[in-house]
């Protein structure tokens, strides 16, 4: 049998899952950027759009459970190919809503369908490293990331040119849904692994089923990168204003920096996954994001803070890349496993920012920032948990040429 991946396919594939990333990251980059104007541009309080918000994560998690029973009918190509072109309009819809009742029901929705596309995408970077044989989330992350400074970047160019929320989400609308459709052509098949089944019998793929002691393990994983990260990104600037004595402008740089220093990262996060091997990698990066704690609670003065900021992207780059790939290479259903994966690192990106602010009112905003060493450590200790996004790596001289 011939194991060598034929290039010019790998690299058609790649850049059709990788589009499908930026599609997704641009989306967001361009709402949050925009949210704040959405309060007032719908009449809403601050308890109602806090509904609204809440009402689109209800969603995700919601279409989570459904996304590993789907599997047994979709494959993740075909959900992609769907949703991929009907997310990005819910953005438009949302502007046009007449009240807050309205605007939560688009939320919900668009929850549902962005869950099964997050799900979806994500399972489709998994079958992208089986079919490379190699790792290729942690880049696939990066252009994300690079997908949601566009759109940000994007929003601040609208914002000053006075383009209207609605023309300017239902614009952005449009090229992303274009973009979706080139890239869900060449989307890859997923390729199903576990047992034979006999014809005419479904794979089980109930709400209780997926929920295997390796998902649970690095469920809980996720979930601590999850809280770090929502933590940071919610807090930092908060940090840098009230302990540091930072201006506005410079606090504003917090979140910038951090999210610059992870997408950045994540676009070696792959090579070094190669070189060092998931483990060994898992455990540099919470010990260069403790680092990253230190330098920032121990810091006289916020640009040092800001450092300690970057230093904590850098480390927490590759984290959710590599326990996702571990989670998906498990064996099984890869849809159902990437979903039950999914809702607990929603788990952590609820509690994170709640549970920091939490502890930033009962014991200060630094020693808060400090208490994130202790789920580093806790991702560092169970690292080992890990090892199965190893089998993604080829070790032959013909995908390191691939490379």
């Amino acid at each position: 049998m011939n194991n060598v991946t034929p290039l010019p396919r790998l690299r058609t594939h790649r850049v059709a899952v990788a589009g499908i990333f930026f599609v997704v990251g641009v989306q967001l980059g361009t709402w949050f950027a925009r949210v704040p104007e959405l309060r007032t541009a719908l009449h809403l309080s601050f308890s109602q759009l806090g509904a609204v918000l809440l009402a689109q994560t209800v969603g995700v998690i919601i279409a989570m459970q459904v996304a590993g029973h789907l599997s047994a009918y979709l494959d993740s190509r075909a959900v992609v190919r769907l949703t991929a072109t009907i997310v990005p309009w819910f953005p438009a819809l949302v502007a046009i809503s007449p009240g807050a009742v309205t605007a939560a029901a688009v939320m919900l929705g668009w929850g549902l369908v962005a869950g099964l596309l997050d799900v979806a995408v994500n399972t489709q970077g998994v079958a992208l490293e089986q079919f490379g044989r190699r790792p290729f989330l942690s880049s696939l992350h990066a252009v994300w990331g690079a997908g949601a400074l566009t759109g940000s970047l994007g929003a601040v160019v609208a914002i000053r040119a006075g383009v209207p929320l609605g023309v300017h989400f239902a614009t952005v609308a449009a090229v992303l849904c274009v973009l979706a459709l080139v890239a869900g052509r060449h989307a890859l098949p997923e390729r199903r692994s576990g047992t034979r089944r006999e014809p005419g019998k479904r794979a089980r793929t109930g709400l209780l089923s997926g929920w295997t002691r390796a998902v649970l393990v690095l469920g809980g994983l996720g979930a601590a990168a999850a809280l770090c990260e929502g933590a940071v990104s919610s807090w930092c600037g908060v940090f840098l204003r009230e302990q540091r004595g930072a201006t506005a402008d410079v606090a504003s740089l917090g979140y910038f920096v951090f999210i610059l220093a992870q997408t950045a990262t994540r676009m070696f996060g792959d090579r070094v996954h190669r070189v060092l091997g998931p483990v060994a990698l898992l455990r540099w990066s919470m010990a260069a994001t403790a680092a990253g704690v230190l330098v920032a609670v121990l810091s006289p003065d916020p640009w040092s803070g800001l450092a300690g900021f970057a230093l904590q992207g850098c480390g927490l780059a590759v984290v959710i890349p590599l326990i996702a790939g571990a989670v998906g290479h498990g064996g099984g259903n890869t849809s159902v496993a990437i979903a039950r994966f999914s809702t607990l690192h929603q788990v952590g990106v609820l509690a994170g920012p709640a549970l920091f602010g939490r502890l930033a009112q009962t014991s200060g905003v630094s020693t808060a920032l400090a208490l994130l060493v202790l789920p580093v450590g806790l991702i560092a200790v169970f690292a080992k948990a890990t090892v199965t996004a190893r089998p993604a790596v080829l070790a032959t001289a013909e995908g390191r040429r691939a490379a």
